[in-house]
């Protein structure tokens, strides 16, 4: 393909890619995904960790609101760049391994995935990873493989910046001294004091937040080890060892097949190219098949959980290895077959998406937060404050959903005392908030709906389901308690969904409201 023709494949496919996960969630929803929501309000506050996760993605989001105003579609945007600007460091990538209309393959082929599509409007950690990832391996190429000396700074950098994204990047640098270590000629690289040049960037970077996780008991590591399961003792053997690891392949692979019908169908059936292996083919091959294999050992030895969003980063690669190990070189028509096929697929995904989301197809969960009506709540919100006090909401105490909702859409912008904890939330106390007033805001069900946004594990016995304790409870902690009548908001949308009753009540500040109405 000549090269103004295959710049302009690219331009129409990052182009359509951007401009319909953008456009698409901002038609179909009237909420922002729940792990976004909770970013959000944790951006308000400009910490250097969180009790779950790195700060990074929070300090990006409310950059972006900064900019350009709390907006969903900017923030369904700001995830679609970043997912673009890393389908162009795995083409940089590309060019090194495979011809130049294969590098187009293996790029264009990404969207094609679960992971780079249904998840994209998800704007959470996962998401935010995927470019310091892809620019780790970019940079660890340039610096291992073909002795860039610029590179390793710049490989430093990518991984302390990936650290403040998600923990999962430090599975790449392991990978990778594995790879030096196993390679001869690799070995004397360690005692390059570029390579430790690389080293202290890193810890440079990241080192703001490793002070924060040790100076609040490892929130963030004590958090993944019970959203991995790994102090449930009440599992069988087999289930933890033995089905875990299983389960987590099988999510992984189904995440993939929608790309594979692609490549099987525009390319034909895969045929093992014979090669000689070179220090090169090891490298990717290890940073494509290590994070995976890892993970499904450690879950097979720790009997750990995999989630499946974990894996989200583990495929960019895929195509790549695929286009340079079991393809040719693709002529004009297979190019052509393959973009026909991967566009027919995008406007599969994209249709089912709307379907899903817009309450018709209602198979997934997540219909139900997207179509959440977020504005009625905030000025439902608003209101019960007006009820008691004059000017802005302070503060709203409540789960991270309701909460953060509210404070989201709300023009108060109100900050969150996330179910009342300080662990959660430090940020705020008890003391501050009788000192400003707050709205409470809680599930009057009490059915634990909106738990797993921040409880992975179930409720032990004899815990309750929801972490509201009655008013009674506090007042003990805040003083007198002003309870309004509950709210019930209703669903909008094709298919009915139950209404959500809410209970509302107003702590006013200690020194009395500036005026009541």
């Amino acid at each position: 393909m000549p090269l103004l023709q295959r710049k302009a494949v690219y331009a129409l496919v990052f182009v359509v890619y951007g401009l319909t996960w953008t456009l698409l969630p901002s038609a179909a929803n009237t909420s922002l995904g729940r792990d976004t929501i909770q970013i959000i309000y944790w951006g308000q506050e400009w910490q250097a960790g969180y009790f779950k996760h790195p700060p990074l993605i929070a300090w990006l989001t409310e950059i972006v609101i900064f900019l350009f105003g709390r907006h969903d579609v900017a923030i369904y945007a700001l995830s679609a760049s970043i997912m673009l600007a890393s389908f162009a460091a795995i083409h940089h990538l590309a060019r090194r391994y495979v011809c130049p209309d294969a590098a187009l393959i293996s790029v264009v082929a990404l969207p094609a995935f679960g992971f780079y599509s249904f998840i994209v409007p998800h704007f959470d950690h996962n998401i935010i990873l995927m470019l310091p990832w892809c620019l780790t391996i970019l940079f660890g190429y340039l610096a291992v493989e073909e002795r860039r000396a610029w590179a390793w700074p710049l490989l430093g950098l990518s991984i302390g910046i990936g650290i403040l994204s998600k923990y999962t990047i430090l599975i790449l640098p392991f990978l990778f001294l594995i790879h030096v270590v196993w390679t001869p000629r690799h070995r004397a690289l360690l005692l390059m004091p570029r390579a430790w040049l690389a080293v202290g960037l890193c810890f440079l970077v990241a080192a703001p937040h490793i002070y924060w996780v040790v100076a609040n008991d490892l929130a963030p590591l004590r958090y993944f080890r019970d959203g991995a399961g790994l102090a449930d003792a009440a599992s069988s053997f087999f289930s933890r060892h033995i089905l875990n690891p299983l389960d987590a392949l099988s999510g992984m692979v189904g995440m993939s097949v929608s790309a594979m019908i692609v490549m099987l169908g525009a390319l034909g059936l895969p045929k093992l190219r014979r090669r000689a292996m070179s220090s090169q083919d090891g490298f990717l091959l290890l940073a494509t098949f290590g994070p995976v294999g890892l993970v499904l050992l450690l879950s097979a030895v720790t009997g750990g959980e995999m989630r499946l969003e974990w894996a989200t980063t583990f495929f960019l690669t895929l195509p790549l290895v695929l286009m340079r190990w079991v393809y040719s070189a693709p002529g004009h028509m297979q190019v052509g077959r393959f973009l026909a096929w991967s566009s027919g697929l995008a406007v599969a995904m994209a249709t089912t998406y709307l379907l899903i989301f817009i309450g018709v197809t209602p198979v997934v969960e997540e219909s139900k937060w997207a179509r959440f009506p977020a504005k009625l709540l905030a000025a439902k919100v608003t209101d019960a404050w007006a009820q008691v006090c004059d000017g802005p909401v302070p503060v709203l105490v409540g789960d991270s959903w309701l909460a953060g909702t509210a404070a989201y859409k709300s023009a108060d912008r109100p900050r969150v005392y996330t179910e009342a904890d300080p662990y959660m939330a430090p940020w705020l106390s008890d003391a501050k908030v009788r000192a400003s007033g707050a709205v409470i805001v809680w599930d009057m069900d009490l059915s634990g709906r909106y738990r797993d946004i921040d409880h992975q594990d179930p409720p032990k016995a004899g815990e309750p389901m929801d972490w509201f304790p009655g008013i009674a409870a506090m007042e003990q902690r805040f003083g007198p308690i002003t309870t309004l009548p509950e709210v019930v908001l209703g669903y909008h949308g094709p298919v009915f969904q139950d209404p959500v009753r809410l209970g509302l009540a107003v702590i006013p500040p200690e020194k009395g409201c500036h005026s009541k109405r």
